[in-house]
This record gives structure tokens, C-alpha cells and sequence, in this order.
């Protein structure tokens, strides 16, 4: 009996020494040339340094909130606020009033009763820059408005080594000239260089009040080709303000090196958008102003983002079926039937297709019953459908984009609201909050 105790005993010290040695805390973090005393940690699990996050908030000067139901941190800093929650990789960030889901390899965690996260994240959400020193075995963050010189590097692992400036350039890349509010805008070309890519920030500025709108940025790129489409998905050029804007992709490569290159460009007001009264599109649901799914959200605890970060491209409204959809404005039917790929309408079901004229398109899909036909000119208020279920639906409701140009448009841009409009989830709320808010209807 005491054999068997004594060999319980010998595993027990055996997990508990592994779980030590796969916790470490052998690493010291500094900030602007300061060592942060924390309570606990830093730990570095599978080559990650994780930090409690309300050590590192207090040590930065961060507004810190539990928030227990969703085990989750907000931090809040006069750059962003940030939505960190516990086994999530995709971090809820708010920066300048447009929200975005930043995703970590290494998510945050709870050890010991205490949320822990990567330190690498804080450059990401805070605009922070953190470093590993191997010969000191430290971490360092610089703050953004540090005095640090951020064109050198903290630590060079190999101090005899010469630092070689890379080539950097942008191919295959078209600008924007003229975006719709509104609007998406697709980014595609390649970031090429000599000397392998650290980090891309994209950082779009509205010219006449200096606010910074977007500022996104991919990092750990560890290849000397990046594709621009890669960090496409966090890009929102449909929430930009109207007006002119500046665009600065900033390439920076493994040796620091960086290259700024800048695009202006201009967001307009999309003609026929309901704005100070000018009703032009009316609801396309008499019967219902129940929206169970918003257009993108860029939040991934968002019901309508459904895991994606690049969230849903339409309009959905619940109603019973055999409820009449109607055309939002006079237009013509471009294409109706049901979707599949030939037409390239694919898990839509019964769908109409019309078309407005100047670039504008509007559809309407899981249909019951279509009442038009191809090429049939329709009226405002026509009764063109009933609501349905078919296609790739999980219940009865209409399912509306609108596209400008060929980009998908968020339709409470456009819609005369209906009189009992509402949200059905309580995560959606804020953004479609947000829309009533620019409209001046709320």
C-alpha cells in the first residue's frame, strides 16, 4: 500500500512539474524602457508570452471591466476599446467609431481564475509595438506615443549582422477613386519585397477633420509576397464618413525597414439614399419590420456576423409566408426563377432580380411564389413575390441586398423604414441602433 502511495505521489509532482514547465515565467516585460511588476505571469505557452490582462491594463493606463456572464475583459484606452473574451480568438475592437474583429493565433485564456492574453495582441488593438529581446530574455511594448524611435529595432539577436533596406512595391493594384457610401470595396494586388515582410497597415484618414476611420493591420506576414485581399475582410469602406480620404498602406519588413504608399480618394453619397427626408426605396415587406439578420456588423459575438468576419451581405425580415414582398422603386425584372448555379444564385431559392437603372440592383430571394416574369417593368408598391422558405433558409423571411455599381450596399441606407421596425437579436442592436442614428429617424 504505501509502494502504490508513494508511486501516486511521484506522478502527481511529475504533472504538476509539467504543468509548471509548460507555464513559465521566466520573462521580464517592460514598457517605454520600465519593467511591469505583475502579480502573476507572464507565462510563455507554446511560444507566446500571455499577461494577465488587468495587471497590463493598470501597468498602461487602461480602463479595465469584468464582465462575468460572458467572461469577458473590456479594456478601454483613449485609442480604442477592445472586447476580449475568454477561449474566443476573434477580439471585438473599436477604433474611431468603426467596429472590427481582430483575430490571435494564441487566444485569450483563463488561468487561475485571471483572463490572460497574448502581449502580441496589445500591438494589434492598441497600436503598441512589441518586441522579443533573446538576449535578455524580455519582452518590450512601446506605446504609440512613446519617445522610443520606432524606425529602429528593439534588439538585434545578431548584433554583427548588417540591417539591409528592402525593396518594397505594390502590384496589381487598383486604387479607389470614387466609393459609395455604404458600399463594399474589394482590395486586391500584392505587397512584394527583397527582404521578407513583418507587418502591412492599411490606415484610411478623412482629409478635412483628420479622423482616422480604418487603421488595420496584418502582422507576423513572415513571407516576402502578401496579398492585399488577405486582410480584405477587415476593411468596411462602406462605413466610411462622405467626403475625401486618404489611404496610406505602410509596409514594414523583418529588418524595420518601411515604405509608406499613399491614394486619395473620394466616399460619396449614393444617389437615392434616403437621407434628410428623400425617400426613395419603400419597405419591401408591408406586413412586417421584423429584421432578424443586419447587414455586415464587424463584431464577431454579433448573431448577424454568424462566425464570419465579414459578417452577412443583406437584409433579412421575418414575416409569415405567403406575405407580400413588393418592389422598393420602379424598375425592371432582370432575372427570376430558382437559384442555382447556372445563374449563379446558388442556395437563394425563389429570387427576383431588379434593376433600377443607374447601377442599381436590388433582390429579393427565398421566395414562396413569384408573380413576374423577365423583363417585366414594375411599379413602386408592386406586389412581385410572397415570402418563403426556400433555398438555404431556416425559416420564413425575405432576404434583401441592394447593389450599387455591383457592390453589395447596406439596404437601412436606402429603405423608407417601415413604421414597427425592429431588431430581433440583442447583439445586432448597436449597429442597427447606429444606421437609425445617421439617418435622423431614431
Amino acid at each position: 500500500m504505501k509502494k502504490y502511495l508513494l508511486i501516486l505521489f511521484s506522478v502527481l509532482v511529475l504533472i504538476l512539474s509539467l504543468h509548471h514547465a509548460a507555464y513559465a515565467s521566466d520573462a521580464n516585460v517592460y514598457c517605454d524602457g520600465e519593467l511591469i511588476h505583475f502579480s502573476e505571469g507572464p507565462y510563455i505557452i507554446d511560444g507566446s508570452t500571455f499577461v494577465p490582462v488587468r495587471s497590463l491594463s493598470e501597468a498602461l493606463d487602461f480602463k479595465y471591466t469584468w464582465d462575468a456572464a460572458n467572461r469577458t475583459v473590456i479594456v478601454t484606452s483613449d485609442i480604442a476599446i477592445a472586447w476580449i473574451q475568454a477561449d474566443n480568438p476573434a477580439i471585438s475592437v473599436n477604433k474611431n467609431g468603426v467596429m472590427y474583429a481582430q483575430m490571435t493565433e494564441a487566444y485569450p485564456r483563463i488561468i487561475d481564475s485571471r483572463i490572460f492574453i497574448p502581449l502580441r495582441a496589445i500591438s494589434e488593438l492598441f497600436d503598441a509595438k512589441v518586441e522579443w529581446d533573446a538576449n535578455t530574455s524580455s519582452v518590450h511594448i512601446r506605446t504609440y506615443n512613446s519617445e522610443f524611435d520606432y524606425s529602429e529595432p528593439i534588439a538585434n539577436n545578431n548584433p554583427e549582422s548588417t540591417v539591409h533596406a528592402g525593396d518594397i512595391s505594390v502590384n496589381s493594384f487598383v486604387p479607389p477613386v470614387k466609393v459609395t457610401k455604404g458600399s463594399s470595396y474589394v482590395l486586391a494586388g500584392t505587397i512584394s519585397s527583397s527582404v521578407a515582410l513583418d507587418r502591412m497597415n492599411i490606415k484610411i484618414t478623412d482629409v478635412d477633420t483628420d479622423v482616422i476611420e480604418i487603421n488595420e493591420t496584418a502582422f507576423d506576414i513572415n513571407d516576402t509576397s502578401y496579398s492585399l485581399s488577405a486582410i480584405d475582410s477587415r476593411i468596411t469602406f462602406g462605413k466610411l464618413s462622405v467626403g475625401d480620404k486618404l489611404m496610406q498602406i505602410t509596409c514594414v519588413d523583418k529588418n524595420e525597414y518601411r515604405k509608406t504608399f499613399e491614394y486619395s480618394f473620394v466616399v460619396h453619397q449614393p444617389e437615392g439614399a434616403k437621407v434628410e427626408g428623400d425617400v426613395s426605396m419603400i419597405w419591401p415587406v408591408p406586413a412586417s419590420g421584423l429584421v432578424t439578420t443586419i447587414f455586415w456588423c464587424d463584431n464577431p459575438f454579433c448573431h448577424s456576423n454568424a462566425g464570419r468576419v465579414n459578417g452577412h451581405a443583406a437584409l433579412d425580415i421575418a414575416a409569415d409566408i405567403g406575405s407580400d414582398v413588393v418592389a422598393v422603386m420602379d424598375g425592371v425584372v432582370k432575372l427570376q426563377g430558382f437559384g442555382n448555379s447556372e445563374n449563379e444564385k446558388t442556395g437563394y431559392g425563389n429570387f427576383i432580380l431588379l434593376d433600377h437603372g443607374n447601377g442599381l440592383e436590388t433582390q429579393y430571394a427565398h421566395l414562396s411564389e413569384i408573380f413576374v416574369t423577365d423583363g417585366q417593368q414594375v411599379k413602386s408598391g408592386e406586389v412581385i413575390g410572397a415570402v418563403g422558405s426556400t433555398g438555404n433558409s431556416t425559416g420564413p423571411h425575405l432576404d434583401f441586398y441592394i447593389t450599387q455599381d455591383g457592390v453589395r450596399c447596406d439596404p437601412l441606407y436606402y429603405l423608407d423604414y417601415h413604421e414597427n421596425i425592429r431588431v430581433y437579436e440583442s447583439c445586432d442592436l448597436p449597429f442597427f441602433e447606429k444606421a437609425l442614428q445617421y439617418r435622423n429617424l431614431k
